[in-house]
């Protein structure tokens, strides 16, 4: 079964759905998955054989699934959060809160701005127009600029322990390259130490910039 963004698989004996699992992997690298199984000894030995960002046993489902759920899907969450507090924000020009709300809750990210154009039925320059006047010169001054904001948040929120950047990067629909740059020149910083500090801190400094683009707050 399905929840959001996450893909949860529940087999009561392991080995007959390792290949399933491996196959989602292989094919969505960024999908999370969760797995639940029965807790005895032929199961655990081929718990190492398998990446997945959760494994519950049956008697844990009630205690565990919630919090790992909401693990799984914390980065869409969060900037869909983020994207309500837009929508709830009249500082902001209609236009651009609708151009925001769809670039915060589309997932994968619109990784160019003519995409993010085609998401609400407009025309690059059109909405490169709104977005100038709506900004002030404090906070994130171009379309473009937000756009890979969003994709480095995406990167970041998706990099897991044996996960590669090269992977959360195809998943992405990018390179590993292109990400390595959006973080140098939206953040400042390298890929590897934003990845090491977490997707939270640095939705919080998107969070601080996109709000002081407009002079809002938007946490």
């Amino acid at each position: 079964m399905s929840h959001n963004t996450s893909q949860v698989l529940q087999a009561e004996n392991l080995l007959p759905v390792l290949c399933v699992v491996r196959d989602i992997k292989r094919d969505h690298p960024l999908l999370p998955v969760i797995l639940i199984t029965e807790h005895n000894s032929a199961n655990l030995r081929h718990l190492s054989s398998v990446f997945v960002e959760a494994v519950l046993f049956q008697h844990q489902i009630v205690a565990r699934l919630p919090v790992a759920l909401k693990k799984s899907v914390g980065t869409t969450v969060g900037l869909r959060a983020l994207a309500e507090a837009c929508v709830r924000n009249e500082v902001i020009p209609p236009p651009v809160r609708h151009l925001l709300t769809c670039a915060l809750s589309t997932a994968p990210p619109p990784r160019m701005v003519q995409y993010l154009a085609r998401l609400v039925n407009s025309h690059p320059s059109t909405i490169r127009r709104h977005w100038r006047r709506g900004v002030n010169p404090h906070g994130i001054q171009r379309v473009k600029d937000l756009v890979d904001w969003i994709v480095l948040l995406h990167a970041i929120s998706a990099k897991r322990p044996g996960l590669s950047w090269r992977c959360v990067a195809r998943g992405i629909g990018t390179y590993e390259s292109t990400l390595r740059r959006l973080a140098d020149r939206c953040a400042g910083d390298t890929l590897g130490s934003l990845g090491s500090g977490g997707a939270e801190r640095l939705r919080e400094r998107f969070a601080k910039a996109l709000g002081g683009s407009f002079c809002a707050k938007l946490h």
